[in-house]
């Protein structure tokens, strides 16, 4: 009996050390595993601040689609926005959808947690090729001084039509 307890009393050291290795290297593949996740989201969604210049870019299976904030208005008791959607492809797309969400930021400049608000967004007329297109959307519950960010996410470019000469 002594022999197994003084047996195990050397050999839990080592199991010890060997966990502990093992616990590094899964950690790091965690970590490597987040990177590559945080890389592939990268794109799928363009937070716009009003009043900020310049424009996001969405990734989308057709290709790269630009989109900025044109226009913040007050429209019946919330707030239009105008996008500028980009098309550098030579497709029209037709159908367009994505989620549009909205709402106000704190001191720092980030969006308040729970205070967001969505909606589906289906483009009603096509996006030429090659090209910008203005799309109005109506933000209900926000006034334009409340208005933080809007948030561009879930696109799809809907129908492809590729032009004939």
């Amino acid at each position: 009996m002594r022999r197994s307890l003084l047996c195990a009393m050397l050999a839990l050291p080592l199991l010890t050390a060997c966990g502990s290795k093992t616990d590094t290297r899964l950690k790091a593949l965690e970590d490597r595993l987040a990177k590559v996740e945080a890389a592939a989201e990268t794109g799928k969604a363009v937070s716009l601040k009003p009043g900020a210049a310049g424009y996001g870019i969405l990734q989308s299976d057709m290709g790269r689609i630009a989109v900025a904030i044109a226009k913040v208005e007050t429209y019946a008791g919330g707030t239009r926005v105008t996008l500028d959607f980009g098309n550098p492809t030579a497709a029209r797309l037709s159908g367009m959808k994505a989620k549009i969400e909205w709402g106000a930021v704190d001191g720092k400049g980030m969006p308040v947690v729970n205070a967001n608000q969505s909606t589906s967004f289906t483009a009603p007329e096509p996006l030429p090729a090659g090209s910008w297109k203005q799309y109005v959307i109506d933000l209900p519950g926000v006034q334009p001084t409340q208005l933080g960010f809007v948030r561009v996410s879930g696109f799809e470019s809907g129908n492809v039509d590729l032009l004939s000469s």
